[in-house]
């Protein structure tokens, strides 16, 4: 028995929150593309470039823009989502907006962001910096399909389960600045896109839907997406009406020859071998369960309590990395992340040696689903009081209510918004006794 593991799930929780701690230390936006555009000074040269900032770590990569450029920024737009906008640098002009449903505030900003880019010449230079959320905070409707069409349609895949790639084929097939879009109406302007991944595999047209990425269109793939979903009698007609019309020809992008430049900057990897450094830091042992992991998270929840209990004894710390989806068919208040811990808590209290190990589920940009929270800790121990309390943790579950459960066991981590979005990591910490 490593002699470091904590006692108590009390100490479990403070390790937890220090591996957290340098995760996201690891993959700060601010820092991250500071450190780019400064060792690639080239990217920039001696212009004076647009910046647009768009998703839920915009403010911070806007910052890191100001670090490296100082004055040589000509004018910035940031587009993050509502309570992001922390600390945005001077001279920005900041937009908050709605996720992850479209508002007309996002609408607003994006034909701002539009009229910024449009008409520039062709040695100028748009630095774009893009991080997770921006497909919901970007969006402008393909016509007829309109915004109380794109918030149905939208509501529906996410209570469906659906994951961010497939959410984004449909609204990518919906929307004017999707799928390179924002690209288009850039001209002939040379464009440099640094991107924060929220995406498993880091595909940089899923990515906020690829506003600078060409889009390769797959001709009635979202058709299937919403027959996979069973949705296609319960989305607007005006959605089936442009999903249904014959392929057009892909719009071309700007001339051969027009500079682009893409660099994926952090992702859940960088996350989650910060974590592991962190862990081999402390003296503990750790092993990785999974990487770009994704399913229903009741389901990974359950599965990631039988592995870590399973597991080698000289083991200290199991982490997973990736993001789970909820189906939601109860009325209560979570996220993924809340889900998959109290799926997991539940089954820690049946498996042998369950009452060892102590499980957290966390999201990298502070905010689970609908709750106020990144994510939960908790305990078999933890679930057997609180059914003493009176709590019911498997009515929580089957409600998806997994939110509102934590809340009342004081188990919620809450860290507030951490200004990156790279997915979430999930961790089963040992106990020592």
């Amino acid at each position: 028995m490593s002699k470091h593991r904590p006692q108590t799930a009390g100490e479990a929780r403070r390790v937890i929150e220090g591996l957290l701690a340098a995760g996201l230390r690891a993959v700060d936006p601010r820092r991250k593309v500071a450190e780019t555009l400064s060792a690639e000074s080239w990217l920039i040269g001696d212009t004076h470039p647009t910046v647009i900032a768009i998703g839920k770590a915009a403010a911070s990569m806007a910052m890191g823009a100001r670090d490296a450029l100082g004055d040589r920024i000509g004018s910035g737009i940031i587009l993050t989502k509502d309570g992001h906008a922390v600390d945005p640098p001077s001279g920005f002009t900041v937009f908050e907006a709605a996720h992850p449903v479209p508002d007309q505030r996002g609408l607003d900003a994006s034909r701002a962001i539009i009229d910024a880019i449009t008409g520039l010449a062709p040695d100028h230079l748009v630095l774009t910096l893009i991080s997770g959320g921006g497909s919901a905070l970007l969006e402008l409707p393909r016509p007829p399909v309109t915004l109380p069409d794109l918030q149905v349609t939208t509501s529906l895949l996410l209570r469906a389960g659906a994951p961010i790639e497939h959410l984004n084929d449909v609204r990518g097939e919906l929307s004017m600045v999707k799928g390179g879009g924002l690209r288009r109406k850039m001209g002939a302007a040379q464009c440099i896109t640094l991107i924060l991944s929220d995406v498993l595999g880091n595909d940089p047209s899923v990515i906020a839907s690829g506003p600078t990425v060409q889009r390769v269109p797959d001709p009635n793939g979202a058709l299937r997406l919403l027959e996979r979903y069973d949705l296609l009698a319960r989305v607007p007609a005006p959605v089936l009406h442009v999903l249904s019309r014959s392929q057009s020809p892909v719009e071309s992008m700007p001339a051969a020859g027009v500079r682009d430049e893409f660099r994926i900057l952090a992702d859940n990897d960088l996350f989650i071998d910060a974590i592991v450094a962190e862990v081999e830091r402390r003296n503990l042992r750790s092993s990785v369960a999974w990487r770009r992991q994704e399913g229903e998270a009741r389901e990974l929840g359950r599965s990631f309590a039988r592995m870590v209990t399973g597991g080698a004894e000289e083991i200290d710390i199991v982490i997973g990395g990736g993001e789970a989806t909820v189906t939601v068919v109860g009325d209560g208040v979570g996220g993924r992340n809340t889900e998959f811990a109290l799926a997991a808590g539940l089954e820690l209290m049946n498996a042998p040696g369950g009452d060892r190990w102590v499980v957290a589920s966390i999201a990298s940009d502070g905010q689970d689903g609908s709750v106020d929270a990144a994510g939960a800790v908790t305990s078999a121990a933890s679930i057997r009081e609180a059914h003493r309390t009176g709590l019911d943790p498997d009515d929580a579950l089957a409600r998806n209510d997994s939110g509102g459960y934590f809340d009342g066991t004081g188990e919620l981590i809450r860290t507030g918004p951490t200004g990156t979005n790279v997915n979430d990591v999930m961790i089963g910490l040992r106990l020592g006794s």
